[in-house]
């Protein structure tokens, strides 16, 4: 069969604990990097956040087309999860993504930074 057929890839930051010791929020923003290494091919992404307070909800659910060798950001508001998830999916093998979280005093969470290399495929 000639052509190329593109593969779904999906990836997860796992759960992260968005609460101090005193219950305080940790971080009540992240902002979502998104790259397309791919020099030709644009890469359809879907980014979804969830709540994990007990039950998984999802609270940020959005779809977009990112350029050949381009790359862009998504912030979302995180401020009432007690947990949070960030899952990833793209349908090129060229596409990083990193994660970080944004403090209530808007400094970087450093427990919330998630790189590419630290993701874990979901198959």
């Amino acid at each position: 069969m000639k052509g190329s057929v593109s593969t779904i890839r999906k990836y997860t930051t796992g759960p992260l604990n968005n609460l101090t010791e005193k219950d305080k929020i940790v971080s009540k923003d992240i902002v979502v990097n998104s790259l397309n290494q791919n020099q030709h091919k644009k890469a359809r992404v879907t980014i979804k956040v969830y709540a994990l307070n007990g039950k998984k909800k999802l609270i940020h659910h959005v779809s977009f087309i990112v350029k050949p060798h381009a790359s862009t950001y998504n912030s979302f508001f995180v401020g009432n999860a007690k947990q949070y998830e960030v899952q990833f999916i793209t349908n090129q093998s060229k596409v990083q993504f990193a994660s970080f979280g944004i403090s209530p005093k808007d400094h970087f969470v450093a427990a919330h930074r998630v790189i590419n290399s630290e993701l874990t495929r979901i198959i």
